[in-house]
């Protein structure tokens, strides 16, 4: 099965995506908790890549941004429930023994730690899903002859591979 994300000649499998939205610290000045930010992610960059995550990135979503999204909202009578946390990290993976990698990597155990003064995990919503892509770089793709390339729900909701080939509730530790 191909998993390069513009193949058009064969489905591109399930990419998962987990996200965590979270509160930053209100009591710490803006740049300090920028500088953590930048430090702590060109660390946490290669403990995800080297543990079988396929793209991990952070949306940063401070109010003056989240203003604008209820301006719009209200221009166009869309009704929308504009979310109000400040951060959202996204995860990318084949299988959640891919994340499960990482939760047991020491050196993310190590650095994960030292968050606690920048992060307020009180409230964190998270999600879990499947990406279907279907313009990349402006381009429609995943489509052939007029129909989408993935597989059909039904086997997207099959549970039974989320945990890659360890089963479910076994976990891997990476090297």
């Amino acid at each position: 099965m191909s998993t390069a994300p513009n193949d058009t000649t064969g489905s591109p499998g399930r990419l998962l995506r987990l996200t965590l939205q979270v509160y930053g610290n209100l009591k710490n000045k803006p740049e300090d908790n920028e500088a953590f930010a930048r430090e702590y992610l060109t660390k946490v960059a290669a403990i995800h890549a080297r543990n079988g995550i396929e793209m991990y990135q952070q949306i940063y979503t401070p109010p003056p941004f989240r203003a604008v999204l209820e301006e719009m909202s209200r221009r166009g009578n869309r009704g929308w429930v504009v979310d109000d946390h400040d951060i959202t990290a996204e995860f990318y993976m084949r299988s959640l023994a891919d994340l499960e990698r990482v939760r047991n990597d020491p050196d993310f155990k190590a650095l994960q730690a030292a968050e606690g003064p920048y992060v307020n995990l009180v409230h964190t919503v998270a999600t879990l899903g499947w990406v279907e892509r279907h313009v990349e770089g402006g381009k429609a793709v995943n489509v052939q002859d007029g129909k989408s390339t993935y597989p059909p729900w039904s086997e997207m909701l099959d549970m039974g591979g989320l945990f890659g080939t360890q089963g479910r509730g076994e976990t891997q530790t990476g090297a």
